[in-house]
């Protein structure tokens, strides 16, 4: 059995009480998770991060040099906490996706998939 690898972004930042908030994005199927897709060879794993950062989330930051590593199914997804420095009023995919920025036990009410749910909950106890 062939294993797919993904490649995205954790992005957060610091809101103005000074609490940790995470940005999701839209997908085609109605679903929330966070930016990533296919490994670009030519950049490698983080350079792919956060390009698919800016593309699908219109997003730029300081990235973490060590991502969370997770499987669901047969898919293996590395994920680079980004903490959001820039946020683009347009983006590549803007015209298909949405983004909203929310708190950790919102984000876990978005995200529908168990891995994806315990890989947030400990990059919050990580990031506070």
């Amino acid at each position: 059995m062939k294993v797919t690898k993904k490649w995205g972004v954790i992005p957060y930042r610091q809101n103005s009480q000074g609490k940790v908030e995470f940005l999701i994005v839209s997908t085609s199927g109605g679903k929330w998770v966070f930016p990533k897709g296919n490994l670009i060879k030519r950049l490698g794993p983080t350079r792919t991060a956060q390009v698919e950062a800016y593309e699908e989330a219109g997003i730029a930051g300081d990235i973490s040099p060590t991502p969370y590593a997770i499987k669901v199914g047969t898919t293996k997804f590395f994920f680079y906490p980004l903490q959001v420095s820039k946020v683009f009023k347009d983006w590549p995919e803007s015209t298909f996706r949405a983004r909203k920025w929310v708190r950790p036990k919102e984000a876990l009410q978005y995200l529908k998939r168990r891995p994806f749910k315990q890989m947030l909950k400990t990059a919050t106890i990580e990031l506070v």
